[in-house]
Parts: structure tokens; sequence; C-alpha cells
């Protein structure tokens, strides 16, 4: 091997050779293994030639126990038909290679790992994700767009009953005389109607009117399925809570009472009703909750049942906690799709007939009341009187939907998150955005399937993460074919093009931190050899490299066909003479043993060390380049 025109390199060599302590012992540990046997250490080299052959006897009976011992995994070679990608890899690297069934099972273990690491990651991302509630918006816009396909156009079950601004010119200003409710109800008793909820506020009794609050009593009982509301009143921490009951003969005559709360979600949107929820404990049914159950009886029981449901306030704990339970989602209609309204007014005088309320469940309330007014999707709001008339519509219809516990949803989520890697590596299934692509389906299939089957699973978590998969799959395969665009395909070293841009980087590196740098070409110099043994030795001087050049910032690159780089980062010019004579100990062999590069086809190298002068990786490289063409006489064995 010749290293062209750079006698620095050859001083440095030799002083190696010689024991120079400045620029040899101090640089074993960077340049590696780098014996050269000269003229005058023939004794030395015998030495060493006869210590080689007994470890290449006895390397040569372990292989043979080893191939003896495993025919079944490694297929012995036909006389004549040796491998020379081995050959190369025992001139290279003297450590025993695993056997083919070692390295599969190491791989498969590998790779079981990697899989194992990932699912972990991915289930506590998405169980951090469920548990957090982080896409909580996400998920209820979601809901809001899917269950709003289910509802019906308009329930005719339901009629709102409305004291509204022509009532109040017709009959005076709220509040009303009772004797007016009493014979609204009365009006609506005889229309047929199955039940009546009067969403008012009744607490007190009438102090300029107490027979009206016996007339309104009387009535309710003769209608027999009259629900009373009760109003929570939830005033911030640490207030305690409190709730609104109507007077105690009213309760006496109803057939029920229902508290009137509705859940706000953290979007300010009222789509959950708990449908049992009270001070200290869940003792009242949802107000439409009471009236679907009583719409539902073939008959009305008498009203004697209904104190059950109210318990005196004095019974109640001092600092009492309004709690709910078996919390509901509910689906809203569109803007264009409302229940029916009548006037209260039009009821008391006759103008909305028998035919219009006969069958149906009536809601009477004010829906002008400027306090009570609810949001719901798609930026409207509501009065709370709508929202209860929805909140019915919907538990009429049995379109209610339960939301899915947390435990489930996370649960369900991980399942779906590790789907994935449960389908990597069947067929059709190779590719990693395939097992994605199908988990993202299941999981929108699965929403859908659950969403008409009346239960709710929140779906973001899911697939956020497995877009967060997509997402590091493509950045992974887009790195892939850029890091295939800068390989050379025959040795695994970095292309031209890689070598080109990772040289700028390096030189722009030292440059910026007053490193040293180096570059190393090692060039085979055309001979008579065929083309298979020039394919041979060039896999040969790549695996020399690649084992040279480890350092964090080393570089191993084919240039071009015939000419590779060794880019030797934080080396000086004396560590990359002896990275190239232990290079050259490697390719040309030692006495006794025979290198790749033995078989006419002669090697030559070119050394140089960064300068101040150097701008560019390009000046570098050409500093290189010229030492490797200026070459005068052999390197130093």
């Amino acid at each position: 091997m010749e290293l062209l025109g750079h006698r620095r390199a050859a001083d440095h060599a030799a002083a190696l050779q010689h024991g120079d302590p400045q620029t040899g012992a101090g640089q074993i540990g960077r340049a590696g293994q780098a014996v050269v046997a000269t003229a005058d250490q023939q004794h030395v080299a015998g030495r060493r030639a006869h210590a080689a052959q007994i470890r290449d006897g006895l390397y040569s009976l372990w292989l043979a126990c080893i191939h003896s011992c495993r025919s079944w995994d490694t297929p012995r070679e036909a006389p004549g038909h040796a491998d020379p990608q081995r050959k190369i890899q025992r001139s290279v690297n003297t450590r025993s290679v695993p056997s083919r069934g070692a390295r599969r099972w190491l791989a498969g273990r590998a790779g079981v790992g990697a899989r194992l690491l990932t699912a972990l990651g991915a289930a506590a991302l998405v169980v951090l994700l469920t548990v957090s509630q982080v896409t909580a918006p996400l998920d209820a816009a979601l809901f809001d767009a899917l269950a709003a396909g289910r509802v019906r156009p308009a329930d005719a079950r339901v009629v709102v009953i409305a004291i509204d601004a022509d009532s109040e010119r017709q009959l005076g200003p709220w509040p009303w005389p009772r004797r007016e409710l009493a014979a609204l109800v009365d009006r609506l008793s005889a229309a047929g109607t199955r039940a009546v909820g009067l969403q008012l506020l009744l607490a007190q009794p009438s102090l300029f009117d107490p027979q009206g609050d016996a007339l309104l009593a009387e009535a309710i009982a003769r209608n027999g399925a009259v629900v009373l509301p009760v109003v929570p009143d939830l005033p911030p921490a640490p207030q305690p809570a409190t709730a609104l009951l109507p007077a105690g003969e009213l309760i006496q005559a109803a057939a029920g009472l229902g508290h009137v709360d509705v859940e706000v979600d953290r979007d300010g949107i009222a789509r959950r009703l708990p449908l049992r929820a009270g001070l200290g404990s869940a003792r009242w049914p949802a107000f439409a909750s009471a009236l679907a159950a009583l719409a539902g009886r073939d008959a009305r029981t008498p009203a004697a049942t209904s104190p059950a449901n109210a318990a005196p306030p004095a019974a109640w704990p001092a600092q009492a906690h309004w709690v709910r339970s078996q919390t509901v989602l509910l689906p809203y209609p569109d803007a264009q799709t409302r229940i029916a309204h009548v006037s209260a007014a039009g009821v008391l005088d006759g103008r909305v007939g028998a035919d219009a309320l006969a069958g149906r469940v009536a809601l009477v309330g004010r829906p002008d009341a400027p306090t009570e007014r609810l949001r719901a999707p798609g930026g409207r709001t509501l009065p709370a009187l709508d929202v209860q008339a929805n909140a019915l519509a919907r538990l009429l219809e049995g379109n209610a939907i339960w939301p899915m516990p947390v435990g489930a949803q996370a649960l369900l989520s991980i399942m779906l998150v590790t789907l994935p890697l449960l389908l990597l590596g069947l067929p059709g299934l190779r590719r990693l955005w395939a097992p994605m692509v199908v988990a993202v389906g299941v999981t929108a299939l699965l929403c859908w399937a659950l969403l008409l089957a009346g239960a709710w699973f929140p779906p973001m978590p899911a697939l956020l993460v497995l877009a967060v998969g997509l997402a590091a799959g493509g950045v992974r395969a887009w790195r892939r074919v850029r890091q295939r665009g800068l390989t050379d395909p025959q040795t695994g070293l970095a292309n031209r093009a890689g070598f080109d841009l990772r040289l700028e980087q390096a030189v722009r590196r030292a440059r910026r931190r007053r490193a040293p740098l180096s570059l190393l070409l090692v060039e085979i110099r055309p001979g008579a050899s065929s083309a298979q043994d020039s394919g041979e030795l060039a896999a040969a001087v790549a695996g020399a490299l690649r084992l040279r050049a480890q350092g964090p910032h080393d570089l191993a690159a084919r240039v071009d066909a015939g000419r590779f780089a060794a880019l030797l980062g934080g080396a000086q010019a004396h560590v990359a003479a002896l990275v190239a004579t232990a290079l050259q100990a490697d390719l040309e062999g030692r006495p006794g043993r025979a290198g790749p590069a033995t078989a006419g086809q002669p090697l030559r190298m070119g050394l140089a060390s960064l300068q101040a002068e150097d701008l560019q990786g390009a000046d570098l490289l050409l500093r290189a380049t010229r030492d490797l063409v200026a070459v005068r006489e052999p390197f130093a064995r």
C-alpha cells in the first residue's frame, strides 16, 4: 500500500515502529492495533507469525465444532465456493461471529423488546390523556356532531306550555295568581295530557291569595301526574349547597318531585343530565326522568306516593354537598328542529284545542326568564325550559347516551393503541402505516357502533396516540429514504452526497470548537484482477474503514467506485497516520497471514489535516486528493 506524497504521515508511521513516545505510545488507543513488521524485526515477526498460526488453528477447530453441532442452522459451503464476505470478515475482525440461528434469535428478541417498549409508552400516553381529560373538548365536539344524527326531527309526545310575552299581556306580568295556574292544570287534565311538569318556582305560599294555593293543590291532585321541580342553589365553595322545594301543600298533592339540575361541561355546554341528584345523597330523580316515568304508565297512581321523595329541610345535613349520579349525555337537534310550543294564554282561553295536547307530556314554564338560559351545541343559547324539554324527548325516545367510565375508556384505548403492534408483520401489514390505518378505522367504527348502542366512547385519546404513531412512522420512513439516498448500496457506507454533507458539517464544527480534524483517502488502483475480486476488495476496504472509524464524529464513506474516505473527527495528523498504519495492516496483512489487498490490486492513501486556511470541506478534500496523487514512494512497512 502506498501513502501518496505525505512525508509527515510516513514519519509518524516510522515513529510508531521505533516507539516514539510522542507520536506512538500516547495514541495506541485511537489507532487500534497498529503493529507492522519491518526488516530489522524479523525475529519478532516470526514469533508473532507462529502465535498467529496457533491461534488460527484453534479458531478453525472451534469453528469446526460449532458447525458440526449446528449443521441444521449453518449449511456447509461447497469446496471452492467460500463466501468472500466471510473471508473479509475474518481478515478484518478476528472476533467470533454468532451463527445465523443466534443472530435470528437475537434479532427476534430485540424486535419483541422494541414492540413491548413501544406498547408501554403508547399505553402510558393514552392513559394520561384519558385521565387528564385533555382531549375532552374535542371529544365533546365529536359527540355533538355524531349524536345529532340520532335525534328525531321533532318528538310529538312533548309540548311546551309557554308563559310567554303574549300570555303576560293577557293575564298580567309574572307571578300569576295561583288560581290561574290551577285553571291551567285543569285545562291540561281535560285535554288528556299524559303528564304535566310545572317548571315554576313555587317555594313560598301565596301571601295575597291563600285560597289560590289550595285550588292549585286540588288541581294537581285531580290530575294525578304532575311533577314539581327541585331547584338546586350551588354557590361557589366553600359555601354549602341548598335546594329550593315547592310549598309543602303542593308537595303533598304532586305525583313526584324532580331536580332540574343540568351539568355543564368545561366548554360551557349543558349536555349532561344526572338522572338522580340531591343534597348529601342522590335522592331525587331528574325532572325529565320523573315525567318520562309517569308518561310511560298505563294508569295514574294516587298522589300520596309523592312525599317519599322529599325529606324535610330540617333533616338535611348542615354542610351538605350536591351529589350527582347516573349521568347521561343528551344529544341536541339542529337549530331548525324545535319541540312544539303553545301559549299558556291560548290553552286557558281555548284557542289551543284538546287535539294539540291529548296524549302528550306538557311542560309549563317561562322560556323568557332572563336568568335561566343555557348554552347548547352550535353556539346557541336555550331557555332552561327548552333544555328540559329536549331531555324529556330524548328519554322518551330512549336516546340518552351513557358515557363510558374512565377505567373502561382507558382499557379500551390501550387495546386500540397496541393493536398495530399486534397486527404488524401479518400479510399485507408489514409496513408500519398499514396497521396504524387499520387501528384508526377500528377506533372510528367502534366509537360509532357504541354510540348506536347507547354508549359513548371518547376516541380522541386513542386517535391522538395513533396519529403520533403515524407521524413518527412517516418521519422514520422519510429519514430512511433520505438515508438510503446518502448510502452506498454495495458497501453500506455513506456515498458521495452523504460524505459531502458530513464533511461540511465536520469542518464547521471543528472550526467552531477549534478541534482537530483529519481526512484519510484510500484508493484501489486499477489492476488485472476480475470484477469479482474488485468487489471483494471494495467490501474489505469498507469493512476495515468501518472498523477503524468508530468515533462519535467519524465517518466512513465511498466517494466513488474505487475511492474511499475516512473522516476522523478530533484526530490530529499523527493520530490519522496511526489509523492509516492500522488500516494497512488490516488490508495488506501481516507476516504469515495474507490480507485481501495482496491479490494484485495495490492500494494507496492520501492524508490531510484541517488547517487554518481551510474554510470549507472542499479545501480539506482537495489537499487530501493532492496528497493521494502526489505519492512517490510506498508507505513504510
